[in-house]
């Protein structure tokens, strides 16, 4: 597995975010995954909690944009992190991740 797979998991997870569709975006955790989300201070474990937030989030129309990101892969982990900008609202909202 090289680096480029942790890249092309962060560009599925936005492809689905920006469907704007919140039962598919919680099924790309697992069961008992964890969710720090980028609008919220709350620790989100498991999808009954993930699919909450992201039924907020998705409420409107969000658009994704990669600022930087930091693929690598441990074994058979991947891990990505980095910046990315929210587009909502018209508002642009910068943020950063962490996609394990």
């Amino acid at each position: 597995m090289s680096d480029s797979i942790a890249s092309e998991l962060l560009q599925k997870w936005i492809g689905v975010v920006e469907s704007g569709d919140p039962k598919q975006v919680t099924n790309l955790y697992l069961d008992n995954g964890i969710l720090l989300g980028t609008f919220s201070n709350k620790e989100r474990v498991g999808h009954e909690l993930i699919l909450e937030y992201f039924e907020k989030l998705l409420k409107s129309s969000v658009d994704v944009e990669v600022v930087s990101e930091n693929p690598h892969v441990f074994g058979s982990s991947a891990v990505n992190s980095g910046h990315y900008n929210f587009m909502t609202n018209g508002k642009t909202i910068n943020a950063r991740f962490s996609f394990v």
